[in-house]
């Protein structure tokens, strides 16, 4: 393997990383997983509709016409038009001049918002949220780079803030590869370990952290960028949806929200104990009227995240710990329906789909 100026930074397959014997699957995050991401997809992918605003030569078709590669269409000559662009052949068969239009390919930002915080280490499914959104990421960084296109990120935790402008090069997209795995072990470790940190955070300053991580992306989002935040979204107060809302004025936003089966629904009728960590109790799942309260709540949550993105001209995805998606985007909203059709296998100007 080469390796980088830290030892810690390493290229690695699948293949090649030898994983600690301690290491428990669906919990705890490897380089390699990661990288694995890149040829097998985890889930699969709604692009939202829209026009971009960047100067910059690249892989994204604009909706502006200029002078690009790919031919248009054929239209009257107008005042001011390129008579370089002028189409003799028309021009000669209606005895009017008609000039030629191109579309423009420019390169696009694109931007996730990757969400550690503890209530993200959970899961009684396959894997803990934290990993499930941490393969996303990876999954939307290699598409971004195979479509020429600039990735950056934003990932934030209970202490910790970590950013990437949007980049083309690789290496620094390794970077944060790594920079994701080594926050998500830390955690996991503060988290769960002897010295966890349960009962003693500062929970106002952990309910702002979402929206700070937001009021920070629109200065780092140019006009065009395309914004993926994945998140389970327990932080999406009033203030995140004002932040949200000024940057989907001049950017797309895809809002995906990471959720555990339990989550919409308590486990069979039952009495469990139950435990944040410091204290212990028992939870009874066996009253209707409970059981019925806690699924509506939480398709109040879906809704509400729903409905922000579809009414902003974005796109919303929710993905289980089973990695169970349904996906639904702007263009879609009046009949409602989800994507359960197969992506475009070429990849080009999607984002990449397929799950394992």
């Amino acid at each position: 393997m080469t390796v980088w100026s830290k030892p810690s930074h390493k290229f690695a397959t699948s293949t090649q990383e030898e994983l600690p014997e301690d290491f428990k699957f669906g919990i705890d995050l490897s380089l390699g997983q990661l990288i694995e991401t890149r040829n097998k997809p985890v889930i699969q992918w709604l692009a939202p509709d829209s026009r971009v605003k960047t100067n910059r030569v690249g892989g994204f078709r604009s909706r502006f016409k200029g002078r690009g590669m790919d031919f248009d269409e054929v239209r009257l000559y107008q005042i001011g038009d390129d008579i370089r662009n002028i189409d003799w052949k028309v021009t000669a068969r209606t005895g009017e001049a008609h000039t030629k239009l191109f579309k423009e390919e420019r390169e696009r930002p694109v931007f996730v918002v990757l969400d550690q915080m503890p209530n993200m280490f959970f899961g009684t499914a396959e894997v803990f949220k934290s990993v499930v959104a941490s393969k996303i990421a990876a999954q939307l960084m290699w598409n971004t780079l195979s479509n020429g296109d600039r990735f950056g990120a934003l990932l934030f935790s209970q202490s910790n803030h970590v950013e990437m402008k949007p980049s083309s090069n690789r290496r620094n997209c390794m970077r944060l590869l790594n920079r994701i795995v080594e926050n998500h072990q830390k955690i996991l470790n503060l988290t769960f370990g002897e010295q966890k940190t349960v009962g003693k955070e500062d929970t106002s300053q952990v309910d702002s952290q979402f929206s700070q991580t937001l009021k920070r992306l629109k200065f780092l989002a140019k006009p065009g960028t395309l914004i993926h935040i994945v998140s389970d979204f327990n932080q999406f107060d009033e203030s995140c949806q004002r932040h949200l809302s000024k940057l989907s004025q001049h950017a797309d936003i895809h809002c995906i929200q990471i959720s555990d089966p339990i989550e919409r629904e308590l486990p069979p009728d039952g009495l469990y104990g139950i435990t944040d960590g410091t204290t212990n109790g028992f939870l009874n799942t066996q009253q209707k009227g409970m059981r019925e309260n806690y699924r509506q709540a939480f398709e109040n949550k879906i809704e509400l995240v729903k409905d922000f993105a579809l009414s902003h001209r974005g796109a919303f995805s929710q993905v289980d710990t089973n990695f169970k998606q349904q996906s639904v985007g702007q263009h879609q909203t009046n009949s409602g329906r989800a994507l359960n059709e197969k992506m475009d296998a070429s990849g080009n100007n999607n984002m990449s789909g397929g799950r394992r």
